[in-house]
């Protein structure tokens, strides 16, 4: 009973946090709403409040309908310059404030479970912010679009594999596998998450909203080779992860949770999953919009170097700095001195890591 009452509670509070956000949100989307509305007709906002409230004095003298189209047309602004579809683009784009709920309100699963904001608060997290961009009503043609499209699909291709991922691995295997225990807490303690809960959000937006704010601002080149080529990278980095998981979970669920997996993708890769998460983060976060900054370096320096923050976090602080040297040091402990672990210590390798890579290896001892 007193469970339920504290899982109550935590839910109140998150309720109360997402309809605040949501709400900043909706306000976001109507600014953005009736900027796209005066710019697909060609009149800037200022002209829309004159024209509603003329206060010059009458002289008297009848004004022709024709008079009042040509002084209309004088100031009509056409978005046909290279910087006038930038403008549409951004209008058009989903609100920030809906970036930030789609980062927000899956990490706040961690009010609930810890693991949870970094689990399949990521997941979620990632995939929300790829659907937002996908079904948005992005200016341009389909050719130009396409690449867009194509990078958030990639957000969405990673959240949901990872999410369905992270739920059959939490049906199938104990809690000592997944470390998704059900804790006690009170509201307080529970309340106390809420600095980490708010950094993963904040890194996440980092990774969604700058890089895919930067590609619908710049829209990328018709046809060119090393976008599409990013892109192929990329998707290809997030399938490696994909498949070093299921092949890893497999294996266990086969021999057991002990067993030290080095066949299939493990055979020359130790970490498949974190190394094929860098190669995706650092195709999408990194590469493609360096890439589209080309000639436009100056103005797209904020939304830039928030994704660089976004791609630094994930792929230095979390996957090479703390993922995989925390995983190679727990391989060393639990399998080191067999000869299985020494073998394919020789063969494979640990992909990029910040200190210790060679402290895991064998000297005879």
């Amino acid at each position: 009973m007193k469970r339920t009452s504290t899982n109550a509670n935590v839910l109140a509070v998150a309720i109360s946090i997402s309809i605040s956000i949501l709400q900043g949100a909706l306000v976001s989307t109507n600014v953005n709403a009736f900027a796209v509305h005066t710019q697909t007709v060609g009149m800037p906002i200022s002209h829309v409040r004159d024209s509603t409230s003329d206060t010059r004095p009458s002289t008297g003298k009848p004004t022709s309908s024709l008079g009042t189209v040509h002084r209309h047309q004088q100031h009509k602004i056409m978005p046909t310059t290279a910087s006038g579809t930038a403008l549409s683009a951004a209008a058009a784009l989903p609100a920030l404030g809906q970036f930030a709920a789609a980062a927000f309100l899956p990490c706040s699963l961690g009010f609930w479970r810890t693991g949870y904001a970094v689990s399949y608060g990521f997941g979620g997290a990632m995939m929300a912010s790829g659907l937002l961009q996908l079904f948005a009503n992005l200016p341009g043609s389909a050719q130009v679009i396409l690449p867009l499209h194509l990078h958030a699909a990639l957000y969405v291709f990673f959240g949901a594999r990872l999410n369905l991922f992270l739920l059959h691995r939490e049906i199938t295997f104990p809690a000592e596998i997944h470390k998704m225990a059900r804790r006690d807490a009170s509201l307080s303690e529970r309340l106390k998450r809420l600095p980490v809960i708010t950094g993963c959000s904040v890194l996440y937006y980092c990774m969604t909203a700058a890089p895919m704010r930067v590609l619908a601002l710049l829209n990328p080149p018709k046809g060119n080779a090393l976008i599409t080529g990013t892109l192929a990278v990329g998707f290809a980095g997030f399938l490696l992860a994909g498949i070093g998981d299921w092949y890893k979970c497999k294996i266990k669920a086969r021999d057991g949770k002990d067993t030290l997996v080095t066949t299939g993708p493990y055979r020359y890769l130790r970490h498949p999953n974190y190394t094929g998460d860098m190669i995706g983060w650092t195709s999408v976060c990194l590469v493609l919009p360096l890439l589209s900054v080309m000639g436009n370096f100056r103005r797209m320096v904020p939304w830039l170097a928030a994704s660089i923050f976004g791609w630094a976090g994930m792929v230095f602080a979390v996957m090479i700095g703390e993922a995989t040297v925390g995983l190679e040091k727990k391989h060393k402990e639990k399998y080191g001195g067999t000869p299985e672990y020494e073998e394919w210590i020789k063969r494979s390798w640990s992909g990029p890591m910040l200190g210790g890579g060679k402290d895991t290896t064998s000297k005879g001892d």
